[in-house]
């Protein structure tokens, strides 16, 4: 390629004793490398020297940067430059990688900008994880983590590797985690938009994994922001139960009351425009 159409900053030198890495990820396609990949190209130890240089090296000639788990990389691809690719899933896919059996999923604002719903992204993405496995410290650099037990972690498609809630998950999110949703006093809050994809069978499905509370919070939110047929059918579900929960702080106005659900919307959910 003709040096002159490509800016100075885009430039990255090879050294050879990288370019056989480089030359094996890019052929792979690979977005994510470990120490341990480096080894085994290299056929040493991960704890070498030769380890060590090599990763040095990709460092420093801007072929991969450091992700906030341990030991894990980005690979920075010749097609898209010497810069991150600005993935929000690429810390959480890198977790995944060095954790295969921590339950994750990507839920509520985060969630909804991935999935279409959203217009926004947030400042920071939700995670919620299984609060009986080991804390993950990178994920908590990385992301605002909800930590709750392994039933609530249901229900949420892959996208690009990572569980991330869809249109019925994301009703069953604002359920649980009402705090973590933006503003719900906005007639157009993104799960009004949620809510015309969410599949009343599969919303019905969560009432016995979510509990009594958290199914009358979904049957009252999906009734205020427009979705019928999805609050009957999680109504339905219930059998007849009723909660005694609120959305938001005990301690705020009382906007609105249902009885039926035993519901107190100390919010005001949908109802500023």
């Amino acid at each position: 390629m003709d040096s002159e159409l490509v800016p100075q900053s885009d430039q990255r030198a090879l050294p050879q004793s990288i370019a056989g890495l480089v030359a094996e990820w890019e052929m792979f396609g690979l977005r994510i490398v470990t120490v341990a990949d480096v080894a085994q190209i290299l056929g040493v130890a991960a704890s070498s020297r030769q380890v060590e240089r090599a990763v040095r090296n990709l460092v420093s000639h801007r072929w991969i940067r450091p992700l906030t788990a341990r030991g894990s990389y980005e690979f920075l691809a010749a097609s898209g430059g010497p810069y991150g690719s600005g993935d929000p899933l690429v810390e959480a896919r890198a977790v995944s990688l060095r954790r295969p059996g921590l339950l994750l999923q990507v839920v509520g604002d985060g969630a909804a900008f991935l999935r279409g719903y959203a217009d926004r992204a947030p400042a920071t993405y939700g995670i919620a994880v299984d609060k009986a496995a080991t804390r993950s410290r990178a994920l908590e650099r990385a992301y605002v983590v909800i930590r709750t037990t392994h039933k609530r972690l249901f229900g949420a498609p892959e996208l690009d590797g990572v569980p991330v809630s869809d249109a019925t998950r994301l009703l069953v999110d604002l359920a649980l985690w009402p705090e973590a949703a933006g503003d719900l006093r906005d007639a157009d809050h993104w799960l009004a938009r949620a809510l015309r994809d969410a599949d009343p069978r599969s919303a019905a499905d969560a009432v016995d994994l979510i509990g009594t509370a958290a199914a009358a919070r979904m049957a009252y939110l999906a009734d205020r922001f427009g979705a019928s047929d999805i609050a009957a059918s999680v109504r339905d579900r219930m059998g007849g139960r009723r909660a005694r929960t609120s959305i938001g702080p005990a301690s705020e106005k009382l906007h609105g009351r249902d009885a039926r659900l035993g519901v107190d919307d100390r919010v005001g959910v949908a109802r500023a425009r």
